[in-house]
């Protein structure tokens, strides 16, 4: 079953703006630049906060480059930690998915998984905090139906018996789930999000039909205790902030972060909120 999520990958037409722009705003770091000659593209790994942000510039034919291609840019990935990579690689396969074996992690390709790359990496000790980001806690898919999709991204990693709760935003007009790799109050906040669409005029529903109904990885949240510094940053270079009430969450739009929808939040803010076994009903209860 998955454990963490531990980085994102952006398919962009330039890594060195892309990794320039992305560090003067969260103080991240380059720490690899390589060529993945199985997706045919420049990888710049840029460590932020504990975990990873990976940029993928295409250099010729590939899924990186028909992913450039079909939507410019944006999230081409996202990525697991979990301790045995190699047995849910197995069980995606045997499904009929195929699946890239890099060293000790594994990759899908988006177009392989219903337009959502995935790398699974084997666990190990979160790297020291790099910048002002402190970790991923949730990866947010955009679907067509919602029961469908939780039930079959549940049984492909394995995260079937894990406490879901179910619930409908009416602001940003969509149905929705989280599910949660530890229903606990204090462990990380670690998570799956779906939205189903059900207006769709707005974001979600706008992000849907540019996929066209297939959906995708739509955005990503994080905590930092650093929001208020991130926020001044963005909004002092040339915008893109959007707060919500209270100031414990705020979005950065993705024309600042090369396609990344970014949501930026506390983690005790969330942690509140929570379901547990005891509470299954808190998400929706603040």
């Amino acid at each position: 079953m998955l454990q963490q999520t531990d980085r994102l990958a952006l398919a962009v037409p330039n890594a060195d703006e892309a990794a320039a722009g992305l560090n003067s705003i969260f103080d991240s770091i380059v720490v690899d630049d390589t060529i993945d000659t199985d997706a045919n593209a420049r990888r710049v790994t840029l460590q932020w906060g504990h975990d990873q942000l990976e940029l993928f510039e295409p250099k010729g034919p590939g899924p990186v480059a028909d992913f450039v291609e079909g939507r410019k840019i944006g999230l081409f990935a996202g990525g697991f930690a979990l301790d045995n990579p190699a047995a849910v690689a197995a069980r995606i396969e045997q499904v009929g998915i195929k699946v890239t074996q890099q060293g000790d992690r594994f990759v899908v390709y988006p177009e392989d998984l219903r337009g959502t790359g995935l790398i699974l990496s084997p666990t190990a000790k979160r790297e020291e905090r790099v910048g002002l980001m402190d970790r991923i806690w949730q990866i947010t898919y955009t679907v067509a139906d919602l029961d469908e999709n939780v039930a079959f991204y549940s049984d492909l990693f394995g995260v079937e018996d894990n406490l879901t709760n179910l619930y409908t935003s009416a602001e940003w007009g969509y149905h929705a789930a989280i599910t949660w790799f530890e229903a606990k109050k204090g462990a990380p906040l670690d998570s799956l999000e779906y939205l189903d669409p059900h207006q769709h005029e707005k974001a979600a529903g706008r992000f849907l039909k540019k996929t066209d109904g297939r959906g995708g990885i739509y955005m990503s949240t994080v905590h930092t205790p650093d929001l208020e510094e991130i926020k001044a940053r963005v909004e002092a270079t040339g915008g893109g902030w959007e707060g919500a009430p209270k100031g414990s969450l705020g979005f950065i739009h993705p024309r600042r972060t090369y396609g990344l929808l970014l949501g930026v939040t506390y983690f005790d803010s969330i942690d509140a909120r929570r379901p547990t076994p005891e509470e299954p009903d808190a998400w929706g209860n603040h």
